[in-house]
């Protein structure tokens, strides 16, 4: 019994609103357990507004850490332990692209807030501000997600992000 308490003790929630929502493309990372740990807890919407755009070409979603701009973002939150959340820094580039940080997630009317990790894209150029802002995502054919291991080009980050189509 001690070992399944300290087991749930170092779970931790995260918010997710992009391709690792279920249903939508990344989400089988999660999923495996292979992975670490990754319970679905409940929806939830970002206590603040902030943009969420598709960029890049292989359509991305990121979340913008630039408060106060865009919508609040529903997404789902997952109870997941210190392996998974590993897993998930290699696969957001944690510091190189995204940063991982705790934010309060809004889990409905009367309900209140939870802390949550969230990734956060910190630098990005300018230019994504002027994308569509997104309250929700969902992977669609106008703008189709490209999973990591079918990527063609192998463009450093910063240089993908300022990508444009011709």
């Amino acid at each position: 019994m001690t070992n399944i308490r300290k087991a749930a003790s170092s779970l931790q929630k995260l918010f997710v609103c992009g391709a690792l929502k279920y249903g939508q493309p990344g989400h089988s990372i999660l999923a495996n357990s292979g992975n670490g740990y990754a319970k679905f807890w409940c929806r939830a919407t970002t206590t603040e507004k902030l943009p969420l755009v598709i960029a890049t070409r292989y359509n991305i979603p990121f979340l913008l850490n630039k408060p106060g701009v865009g919508n609040y973002v529903l997404g789902e939150i997952y109870e997941v332990d210190d392996k998974m959340l590993t897993s998930l820094d290699n696969l957001e580039d944690c510091q190189d692209v995204f940063t991982r940080e705790v934010h309060d997630m809004n889990i409905g009317v009367g309900e209140g807030t939870v802390p949550c990790w969230v990734y956060l894209l910190q630098k990005y150029p300018e230019k994504l501000l002027s994308l569509e802002y997104l309250s929700s995502y969902q992977n669609s054919a106008a703008h189709p997600y490209v999973m990591r291991n079918r990527r063609t080009h192998k463009h450093p980050p910063q240089e993908d992000l300022a990508y444009t189509a011709a």
